[in-house]
């Protein structure tokens, strides 16, 4: 009876997933290799490359070391020892990710500039501000990934190393970051591959990066050919780092201690160097979200409204909420096919998890080719056909940008639905086959109560990322479809601040309630561990 019914067969999704993904950057190297050569990439490379290659290494190179110098001490605290207010910050240290870049970079510039109210410390400006920036914006990936390395380890190399004569710093050197250096490694990777996506922080702060040349390129000259070699660079780079972060976590699977954990046991710390400890916890949350955002604040009661406020809201809530839902079944369909164990389904599951590694101005060119030569090969038969030249569909639009943002974003959502989905065990999914349950009335009774909160987990982080998303809602933008961020940048560009502020405020309080739901989740399910 049961045997006859069909099963769901993961692979389709997981292909079209994988295309969804993996088609605009095939499309952006197609056209990098055999598109037209000008004289815009020969004049690039002899003047401008040089800088843009300069100042990529630069920024990434300051936001790496300035996340792991705060996250990995900040991780270290949390999961071992015990002070005022260590459960609150265990979260309260992930919500600088709620805050856009180039919104911290905005307040930031506007205290320290000469003039502003914080002008004695040096102006925060060039690819060194923009990498501080960065480093305060982003360190949570590297905070949270530590932190659950760190609360997962076993006690036993750590007092090992105490036992032998090791000050705790020393141990911590010597046998904690070492075993934590895979988590480390996957954090740092994000803290870069994010910085190299960026366009808003680095244009506005005067260092503009691969990101800003493409930009450039496709907007400033119409050399879309030229914008497709510079964005093979960024993606060369992106693949490269994510190739050493994959081989850190490898190099995890095969040392990783086997056997039973002696779970570690937190320090009580005395009053004294508990509140140094919640000070140097609250101190990177002043410096990245509450201390530009004050500025913030400041300018956007001191500046007129911008306009179309309302409008740019409804549409980057809009885009966030669809593209939310979408990376969320995208991801859900990834994990089903991971579990299957099919190799075809599994291949094509992990192509979609490569796209976090795209930057987002890389996505929009590719979304941009494709439908581009959708529509010239439409125009062409239609012309042929009719006389006639085929409407206009498929130059940009709504649908065009969810697409750049699921390239960009569903490898996000992946995560969160396959560990969602490791909790169905196959004595469930066996007991619901026995009692008659099909393959869709087992997915819907029993699947879906588990998998809710992880697929809402992926949803809610996409929804946070395409709110703050700029370079590829720049490109494929319909003409007056103008997003907070959108807003944000122009007025940012034409150095009104006070009118950029509401935009980027609005931003980071939207992303807020659901970034502390998110962190808050997180930190649960690691202290469940």
């Amino acid at each position: 009876m049961i045997a006859g019914r069909a099963q769901f067969n993961p692979v389709r999704p997981a292909l079209v997933a994988a295309l969804i993904c993996a088609a605009p950057l095939l499309a952006v190297a197609a056209l990098g290799v055999f598109g037209p050569w000008t004289d815009y990439m020969a004049h690039i490379a002899r003047t401008r490359l040089p800088a843009y290659l300069g100042h990529t290494a630069m920024v990434t190179g300051v936001a790496a070391v300035s996340a792991g110098l705060i996250g990995v001490p900040l991780a270290w605290l949390v999961a071992r020892y015990r002070f005022f207010a260590r459960s609150v910050f265990e979260w309260l240290l992930a919500l600088p990710l709620a805050a856009p870049a180039y919104a911290s970079a905005y307040g930031w510039y506007d205290l320290t500039q000469p003039g502003g109210p914080a002008d004695l410390l040096p102006t925060v400006r060039g690819p060194i501000g923009a990498g501080l920036i960065f480093g305060f914006a982003l360190y949570p990936y590297v905070y949270l990934l530590a932190r659950e390395a760190f609360a997962g380890q076993s006690a036993d190399a750590y007092e090992a190393a105490r036992t032998l004569g090791a000050r705790p710093r020393s141990a911590f050197l010597r046998a904690a970051i070492p075993m934590a250096r895979p988590a480390i490694a996957a954090g740092l990777a994000l803290v870069v591959m994010e910085s190299l996506a960026d366009y808003g922080a680095v244009v506005h702060l005067g260092a503009p990066t691969l990101s800003v040349g493409l930009i450039r390129a496709w907007a400033g000259e119409g050399a879309i050919a030229d914008a497709a070699r510079l964005a093979l660079i960024l993606v060369m780079i992106a693949f490269v780092l994510f190739a050493l972060e994959r081989s850190q976590r490898q190099r995890a699977r095969q040392t990783s201690a086997s056997g039973r954990r002696r779970p570690p046991r937190r320090v009580d710390l005395d009053p004294v160097r508990g509140a140094v400890a919640a000070l140097l916890c609250l101190s990177p949350v002043l410096i990245g979200l509450v201390i530009p955002l004050g500025r913030l604040t400041y300018l956007a009661f001191h500046a007129p409204m911008a306009r179309d406020l309302f409008q740019a809201a409804s549409h980057s809530l809009t885009l966030a909420i669809l593209s939310g839902l979408a990376a969320a079944a995208i991801g859900l369909f990834c994990a089903y096919a991971l579990r299957s164990k099919k190799p075809v389904a599994v291949a094509a599951a992990r192509l979609a998890g490569l796209g976090y590694a795209v930057p987002g101005s890389v996505a929009a060119l590719g979304v941009l080719v494709l439908l581009g030569g959708l529509q010239s090969g439409l125009d062409d038969a239609w012309t042929r056909l009719t006389g006639v030249q085929f409407p206009l569909l498929l130059s940009g639009g709504v649908l065009a940008l969810i697409f750049a943002y699921q390239s960009r974003f569903a490898a996000a959502a992946i995560g969160p639905s396959e560990s969602a989905l490791q909790r169905v065990t196959p004595t469930l999914d066996m007991a619901a086959r026995t009692l008659g349950a099909g393959p869709g009335e087992t997915a819907w009774r029993v699947h879906r109560p588990m998998v809710m909160s992880g697929s809402l987990l992926a949803a809610l982080l996409v929804f946070v990322e395409v709110l703050k998303e700029l370079p590829a809602t720049m490109i494929l933008r319909p003409f007056n479809y103008d997003t907070l961020a959108v807003i944000a940048n122009n007025y940012a560009s034409d150095e009104r601040l006070g009118e950029a502020a509401l935009p980027a405020l609005l931003i980071t309080l939207v992303a807020l309630p659901p970034m502390i739901w998110i962190a808050r989740r997180i930190t649960r399910q690691e202290d469940a561990k």
